[in-house]
C-alpha cells in the first residue's frame, strides 16, 4: 500500500529546550513505524528519556527475526524502554524523575497498530471524521471518564498535566494497544504531542490534514500552534493514504512524462511535419484529380 508521510517538531515559544522527540523508518516492504514521545524530568533528562524510549522500540522492531504478532513485540519493547528509562532515573540522580511518554504507530500492508503510554494522541481521519484512537493516561482525562468533572473543567484545571502513566516514572506500566486496524485508502494518520492539540483543536486538525499534503500539513499545524502562544514544545507526524483514483492518476501522469524525458522532440517536430506533409499533399492531389474528372467531355451511349 503506498503512503506519504511527514513529521516534524518544535520547541515553541516558551520552553528553553525541545523534549520531544519523533521517529519514522521504513522497516520493509509495506511496513512502516512511527513514533512520538514527549519527555519530561530534570536537566536535558527529558530529551534523553523521549529519545531513548523511541530508539528502543525502533531498533528492536528492526531487529526482530518475525514481526507477525506484532503487538506481544511491541508491548515487551515498551517494557524494556520503562525498566531502562526507569534504572537510569534511579541510579542517576540528575535524572530522578525522568520519564516520556511514547505513542506508537505501526503499519504493516493494510493492517495498523498502536500501542500507546502517556498523553500524546493518534487521531483517524476518514472524508469529514476524526476519532481520538488514543486514551490520554492524564488525571484529568480519568476523572472526565468518571464524570467527576465536565469538559469545560478538563480545559482549565490546574492539574491537567499530571499524567497517572509515563514510561521510565513508575516500576510497570500498562500501554493501551488499539487495533488491529484495517486501513484503507482515504485514510489520514497524526500522531502528536499534547504542544499541538493544547492549541489546534480537532475539527482544525481535520481539515488541515485532509486538505494539505503531510509536509505542509506538519508545517501548517507547528506554526499555528506557535501563532496561538506555543507554550509547550510541538510534536506532529502526518500519515496519509490516497485514494485509488489518484494513484491512478499519478500514474498516468508519470507515464506520459516518462515518454515526453525519453523523446528527441526535434526528431518528434520532423515526423510529425511529415506525415501532415504526406497528408496535405494527398489531399491536394485528390483535389486535382477530381478537378481533371469535372472538366472532361462526356460520351454518350449509343444503343445498338
Amino acid at each position: 500500500m503506498k503512503i506519504s508521510f511527514s513529521g516534524k517538531t518544535d520547541r515553541g515559544k516558551v520552553r528553553r529546550k525541545n523534549e520531544d522527540f519523533y521517529l519514522i523508518d521504513k522497516l520493509g516492504d509495506d511496513e512502516y513505524i512511527f513514533i512520538v514521545a514527549d519527555g519530561m524530568g530534570g536537566h536535558l533528562a527529558g530529551e534523553i528519556a523521549s529519545r531513548m524510549a523511541s530508539e528502543i522500540v525502533r531498533d528492536g522492531m528492526k531487529s526482530a527475526e518475525n514481526r507477525k504478532n506484532p503487538f506481544p513485540l511491541l508491548k515487551s519493547l515498551f517494557e524494556e524502554a520503562n525498566r531502562r528509562i526507569y534504572a537510569e532515573g534511579t541510579l542517576n540522580p540528575s535524572r530522578t524523575g525522568m520519564g516520556t511518554t511514547l505513542t506508537v504507530l505501526y503499519i504493516k500492508g493494510d493492517k495498523g497498530y498502536i500501542v500507546h503510554v502517556g498523553d500524546s494522541r493518534v487521531y483517524r481521519i476518514f472524508g469529514n471524521r476524526i476519532t481520538k484512537l488514543t486514551t490520554d493516561h492524564s488525571l484529568v482525562e480519568k476523572l472526565l471518564r468518571e464524570g467527576s468533572i465536565t469538559m469545560e473543567e478538563a480545559l482549565s484545571h490546574p492539574k491537567r498535566n499530571i499524567l497517572y502513566q509515563s514510561v521510565g516514572v513508575y516500576g510497570e506500566i500498562h500501554p493501551q494497544m488499539v487495533g488491529p486496524l484495517t486501513i484503507k485508502e482515504g485514510d489520514v494518520f497524526v500522531l502528536c504531542s499534547d504542544g499541538l492539540f493544547d492549541y489546534v483543536d480537532e475539527d482544525e486538525i481535520r481539515k488541515i490534514a485532509s486538505s494539505l499534503s503531510p509536509d505542509d500539513a506538519t508545517k501548517k499545524f507547528i506554526d499555528l500552534a506557535n501563532k496561538r502562544g506555543g507554550g509547550d514544545n510541538i510534536t506532529v507526524i502526518v500519515v496519509k493514504i490516497p485514494r485509488v483514483e489518484i494513484f491512478e492518476e499519478e500514474q498516468k501522469v508519470g507515464w506520459l512524462r516518462e515518454f515526453l524525458k525519453n523523446i528527441d522532440i526535434p526528431a518528434l517536430i520532423f515526423v510529425i511535419l511529415l506525415i501532415l506533409g504526406f497528408l496535405l499533399g494527398g489531399f491536394y492531389l485528390h483535389l486535382k484529380a477530381k478537378k481533371i474528372l469535372s472538366s472532361s467531355p462526356r460520351v454518350s451511349s449509343v444503343e445498338k
